[in-house]
């Protein structure tokens, strides 16, 4: 299955599109529900800036026990799993997430960025040896995603070749979901 570079991230931003269902209390806030499939995007950010890669088109379905969420990311094709938070019954934070550094853990994602080099030069991101954490808030059509890349390695070149060693770079990814009738 092909996957972009930001499907690795998309992980962490997955999750956050979860259902909750009847979080609140009547002196509390509204909390917000997703009952079913959420469909979006992630978009890859340096600290701030947008390098213009193209953005990673997700599904995810998620489950609630108590105040844990699973959620399945179609495009990474892995589970992540987070807790409500309980201060904010419309905020989940991430778990870390890890993708290991073997051939078969590496994530491929197909891309047509002409604002990318890669090594293989075949039009294939790949991605390994990853570590990212985040949260998701839950809105009142879908949810928002924001994953941060703590380490992970590429074979994305361009860019002053800063996308080979995720370390320290503040890569993260952003997503935005929205949810299925």
């Amino acid at each position: 299955m092909k996957k972009s570079i930001l499907l690795t991230f998309v992980l962490a931003a997955g999750f956050v599109a979860t259902f909750l269902t009847g979080c609140g209390t009547d002196s509390g806030p509204t909390c917000n529900s997703i009952t079913g499939r959420d469909t979006g995007i992630h978009i890859v950010y340096l600290d701030e800036l947008n390098p213009g890669i193209t953005p990673i088109r997700d599904t995810l379905d998620a489950t609630i026990s108590g105040d844990v969420v699973t959620i399945q990311s179609k495009a990474l094709g892995k589970a992540l799993v987070g807790k409500i938070s309980s201060s904010n019954c419309n905020l989940i934070n991430l778990d870390s997430f890890f993708i290991g550094s073997g051939p078969a853990d590496t994530l491929r994602i197909t891309t047509t960025s002409t604002a990318l080099t890669l090594q293989q030069n075949d039009g294939v991101i790949r991605i390994w040896n990853v570590r990212a954490g985040g949260t998701g808030t839950i809105t009142s059509t879908g949810a928002t995603t924001k994953l941060s890349i703590a380490k992970g390695n590429t074979n994305i070149t361009s860019l002053g070749g800063v996308l080979q060693d995720l370390s320290g770079r503040k890569l993260n990814l952003r997503g935005s979901f929205l949810k299925l009738p």
